[in-house]
């Protein structure tokens, strides 16, 4: 378990692959080499992002959150700045725009996702997604 955390550390840091050569050189000769192999050889087989993941292969920070199907509890994103404009009722302060939101909740049958600062229906307006993936 531990060993598995370390590696999910490792990926978040999002190292070009060089990076983790040289942090694997510099364990040469500290009696950590196997340990470091195995934590590089747990890094590849993570799936992507922690955040975004579904079996993407690589992370969608920023990019629309299209479906109900990929909201899921937990789910870090952030109101599209692109909606404002559509519900301007409703961000006539900019209360929602730029804060980051948490998925709590998805009601599948009425197309609604439950984000803690309130229940978000439509996830679409006029063709503009309402929340941007945050990872």
């Amino acid at each position: 378990a531990l060993l598995l955390s370390c590696a999910n550390d490792l990926q978040q840091m999002d190292l070009e692959p060089s990076a983790q050569l040289q942090f694997a050189i510099d364990q040469s000769g500290t009696g950590k080499e196997a340990t470091v192999l195995q934590l590089l050889l747990l890094v590849k087989d993570l799936p992507g992002c922690s955040n975004c993941q579904g079996g993407y292969g690589e992370c969608l920070n920023g990019e629309d959150v299209v479906g109900i199907d990929r909201f899921t509890v937990g789910l870090k994103l952030r109101v599209n700045n692109s909606v404002a404009n559509l519900w301007d009722w409703f961000f006539r302060r900019g209360h929602h725009i730029g804060k980051v939101y948490t998925v709590l909740g998805v009601n599948k049958n009425n197309n609604t996702v439950d984000v803690g600062g309130g229940i978000f229906d439509p996830i679409v307006v006029e063709n503009v997604h309402t929340f941007n993936y945050l990872c």
